[in-house]
């Protein structure tokens, strides 16, 4: 019984290796280059694709151009995630003036802030907040609802703290300022001698 499941084996492998085909592969392709697809085009060939791809592609810039290319619906619809439809109020921007993981630094800072803005600004005194996200202490200041109020705020901040930028972040709608309210620093005083 072992030499008959023996001779099986041996047979079988036998035939399987015998099925396997070996044949030189040439530079010109499988199958000798000399029939229509082996992938080489004759001279005509390629100049006639080359003269209908630049047709085409003159005819879909031309399209293009005049605004006549199909665009399907969902591509044409209104932009819906504006933040003038967003009616959270406590949704909004801050001012990020340093993350660090050291917390004396980050209360230096804030209060460093805080003095700065009470003689810098008297028209608005921005809070500052100090939140931990593991591994980093973040010194936030200010509360805005829009973005283009931000901006004008950060350009005043970044005289102070050329690092700071524009965060996303939940707010305080009490303490957003009003849209009278300027960001104007206090007029440069002089040093005299």
């Amino acid at each position: 019984m072992k030499n008959i499941s023996l001779l099986i084996l041996c047979l079988t492998t036998l035939l399987l290796s015998s099925c396997g085909t070996v044949q030189k592969s040439s530079s010109s392709g499988p199958s000798g280059g000399d029939s229509p697809d082996s992938g080489t085009l004759t001279e005509e060939e390629a100049m006639a694709l080359e003269q209908l791809l630049d047709q085409n592609r003159n005819h879909l810039a031309d399209l293009q151009r005049s605004e006549q290319l199909e665009i399907p619906r969902a591509f044409l619809k209104e932009d819906t995630t504006s933040s003038t439809t967003d009616n959270n109020p406590y949704r909004g921007y801050r001012i990020q003036l340093i993350s660090t993981r050291d917390i004396q630094r980050a209360d230096t800072t804030a209060e460093g802030f805080n003095q700065w803005i009470t003689e810098e600004m008297p028209n608005y005194r921005a809070k500052s907040y100090i939140s931990f996200k593991q591994p980093y202490y973040k010194v936030h200041v200010g509360d805005f609802q829009s973005r283009t109020r931000a901006i004008q705020f950060t350009q005043a901040v970044k005289k102070r703290y050329p690092d700071a930028w524009i965060v996303p972040d939940e707010i305080n709608p009490g303490s957003v300022p009003a849209d009278t309210v300027s960001f104007e620093m206090k007029e440069d005083k002089e040093v005299s001698l």
